[in-house]
């Protein structure tokens, strides 16, 4: 099990979980979230869904599309 360090920036939360999966993907799935709809940040990186996370990582999850 790995923990990790989830900044989600829809909910302006910050959380440390633990995560069974390996993917960027799975953490998404996990959390519940659409991948088409936000951009995620591997340790200030941008990644793709299919990059491995590791233990330790932050993530942020930042809404691909805002403004009004």
């Amino acid at each position: 099990m790995k923990k990790i360090r989830v900044f989600i920036e829809r909910y302006y939360t910050e959380n440390n979980i633990e995560f069974n999966g390996n993917t960027v993907k799975d953490l998404l799935n996990m959390l519940n979230l659409d991948s088409s709809r936000f951009i995620v940040v591997k340790n200030g990186e941008i990644v793709t869904e299919d990059d491995i996370i590791n233990d330790g990582d932050y993530i942020k999850i930042l809404d691909s599309v805002s403004g009004g």
